[in-house]
């Protein structure tokens, strides 16, 4: 009966540092190179954003507005839900549109225009990796979906953007 205890003791030992280090590790480590940000949600504490160090001005304020959505899909969903929704790549693309459509929203708000930022998240989706296996189609439509507003305004400038320079032309 001891041994067995002592035993339950080691994995239960081996565990909690295990999950320890799974927490904490993501806090110290230096941030990946291609990345701006990142939002870890767990579970009581909830969100915590961290920032490429080299960011600053505009850049730093445009990664903010993209985690702070996340933040808040943490604090909506809940820790667990959280990361489960982010290991299905279409529950994946859906949490990434709503975070980019906040950080396209920010740069249009502080002076960008609607149909260049628009332009720019969705290549930003584009290019993120765990939506390669997704059409063009597919990942405007998401970013629609989370962005119906700005969508209008950029479709919208864009018409307007082409007449005139169908104008120039003539």
């Amino acid at each position: 009966m001891p041994l067995q205890r002592a035993m339950v003791r080691r994995i239960g030992l081996v565990l909690a540092g295990t999950v320890l280090a799974a927490l904490t590790l993501p806090l110290l480590v230096p941030m990946w190179q291609r990345e701006d940000g990142r939002t870890f949600c767990y579970p009581f504490l909830g969100p915590v954003e961290r920032f490429n160090p080299d960011l600053s001005g505009s850049l730093l304020a445009r990664a903010r507005a993209h985690e702070d959505a996340h933040a808040a899909q943490c604090r909506r969903d809940g820790a667990v839900w959280h990361f489960v929704r982010r290991l299905a790549p279409s529950q994946r693309l859906m949490a990434e549109a709503e975070a980019y459509c906040a950080e396209a929203t920010f740069a249009v708000a502080n002076g960008g225009q609607a149909r260049l930022e628009y332009a720019r998240v969705q290549d930003e989706l584009r290019e993120a990796g765990w939506f390669h296996r997704f059409s063009s189609d597919v990942l405007a439509d998401a970013l629609a979906s989370r962005c119906p507003q700005l969508a209008a305004t950029a479709a919208r400038e864009e018409a307007e953007w082409r007449a005139a320079r169908a104008r120039r032309r003539d």
